[in-house]
């Protein structure tokens, strides 16, 4: 291995007593199966009352937007406070709970890795006493794939996933973890562990062949290959894909769907502004009947509560001094729901119209998402029209304007629908229609964003109106939490439109 690749040395041995395993540490075990409705959320463990971490910031503000109900016994280092915690959890409903894991190889007297032995002694102790605590998947916050301090002067490695030695890094991060987890205790599907993978934004690079590292090493050592389930912006191939973003808005992939209470991360330094109102449950009550919803036969089986008491965000389900029991509550009700295979029907004005209709100060069944990201618009009036006009945004050179048909004009369809766009002819050289549709092969991220017909623009100057199909649509609020957008083309990507209907 070239010395170039190698910034410090890899532990050869994990810390946990579960390596190796053979097949026969799995002969018993239990698992869920795949496409059979599950819940599962990820658990941060990292808060500590004895030395304020995560508790108290360093300037000593609150550190917290939201708080425990019980801040005298938390900490990744107390029993009870895991097993009340797993209590919660079985209350909820929830089938398994996923440790939020920033595991470094070799950096063993970490919470990460001092964390896990109390969990595995309260989870013990709650099957000692007859209950069904969750099952333990794994969560691999792969923020220490940029942040850490590997190297032996203690500066971070930013882990490169293109070479030998950095999927090896990636990979015992892994095995580390589930060494300290009995087998019997592994979150499973169809007899295979759960190992969820945060953003691959942290890399340095990556590789499409860089998730076959995980699967060989995997199956060496514990003699199983792993269920990955990775975040979309990893390459390679995996067994599911999921989003992170839920507890914002509600996010479908094929097998899995991310969903929470709301957003709020005003306790953390340096953040910009970023408030989703929990509106008294009824934001969670939202994402969760949007999901039940969904057609039974298309939606995704696995739900990722995002997240049980990410308290930092304000993301949290569990028991907390602000809301007390009310979402473990609402948890167990809608997850109850959702294991049924129950299918409800959204509720609104829409629900048996022909068309819906957006013009600025007169949307009737579809309204412009807000401007974020790299959805950035403003209202003005052009050539003796009201319009919307499509701005630059910081995040990326092209510009886009989204827009989130009612859910109850159709949500999660399968059927064509007709669209009648009125533009200003001047600006870009064209734009296209790209909406979010039922065949996942057709367009990008499983077919969010399927791409319609190309409407040249000529120059004129006048307003136009242009009426063209769109199939299979959808609309399951998947195109970034949008239903469809208007992609500008050209060297100028100005983009200015007065008047949009939908025909079923």
């Amino acid at each position: 291995m070239a010395a170039a690749e190698s910034p410090g040395t890899l532990p050869a041995r994990p810390p946990g007593p579960y390596y190796p395993l053979t097949p026969g540490d799995h002969a018993s075990a239990a698992t869920f199966e795949r496409g059979k409705p599950v819940v599962g959320t990820s658990y941060f463990y990292w808060y500590d009352n004895q030395t304020r971490a995560h508790i108290i910031d360093h300037d000593g503000s609150d550190a917290l937007t939201t708080h425990p109900a019980d801040t005298q016994t938390i900490s990744y280092r107390n029993v009870s406070w895991h097993a009340r915690q797993l209590q919660d959890m079985i209350d909820a409903g929830i089938d398994f709970m996923m440790p939020v894991y920033w595991g470094v190889p070799g950096d063993y007297a970490s919470w990460s890795f001092a964390g896990i032995p109390p969990l595995v002694q309260a989870h013990d102790q709650l099957l000692r006493a007859g209950k069904h605590p969750p099952q333990i998947g794994l969560f691999y916050d792969t923020s220490i794939l940029r942040y850490n301090h590997f190297r032996p002067d203690g500066s971070p490695y930013h882990v490169d996933l293109t070479t030998a030695f950095g999927r090896q890094w990636f990979y015992t991060a892994i095995r580390d973890f589930f060494s300290m987890v009995p087998p019997a205790k592994w979150a499973r599907i169809d007899g295979r562990p759960i190992v969820f993978l945060y953003s691959a934004s942290f890399a340095k690079a990556q590789d499409p062949n860089q998730m076959d590292t995980v699967y060989k090493h995997f199956r060496r050592d514990f003699a199983v290959t792993p269920f990955l389930v990775k975040h979309l912006d990893w390459l390679g191939t995996t067994e599911a894909t999921y989003q992170w973003g839920g507890a914002i808005e509600l996010r479908l992939d094929e097998q899995v769907a991310a969903l929470g209470p709301g957003y709020d991360h005003s306790a953390v330094p340096g953040r910009s502004p970023l408030v989703v109102e929990r509106k008294d449950g009824q934001t969670y009550s939202r994402h969760w009947q949007r999901l039940l919803s969904a057609h039974p036969q298309r939606r995704p089986w696995m739900v990722h509560v995002e997240t049980w008491n990410e308290w930092h965000e304000g993301t949290d389900i569990a028991h907390s001094r602000e809301y007390g029991r009310a979402y473990i509550d609402l948890t167990r009700r809608y997850g109850d729901l959702w294991r049924q295979g129950a299918h409800l029907t959204i509720p609104g004005p829409y629900q048996n119209a022909q068309e819906v209709r957006w013009q600025p100060g007169g949307a009737k069944g579809i309204t412009l998402r807000e401007p974020a990201g790299d959805g950035i618009w403003q209202i003005r009036r052009v050539e003796g029209r009201e319009a919307v006009a499509a701005q630059a945004n910081a995040v990326s050179p092209q510009r886009y304007i989204y827009f989130l048909v009612n859910d109850s004009f159709i949500f999660d369809g399968d059927m064509s629908i007709e669209i009648t766009i009125t533009y200003l002819d001047a600006g870009c050289s064209a734009f296209q229609v790209q909406y979010d549709n039922a065949d996942p092969a057709a367009g990008a991220v499983q077919g969010a964003f399927r791409g319609g017909e190309t409407v040249r623009l000529t120059g004129s100057g006048q307003w136009r109106t242009v009426t063209l199909p769109l199939a299979r649509c959808r609309f399951a609020n998947r195109a970034n939490g949008a239903d469809f957008r208007l992609a500008p083309l050209g060297e100028t990507l100005d983009l200015v439109i007065a008047d949009i209907i939908l025909r079923k």
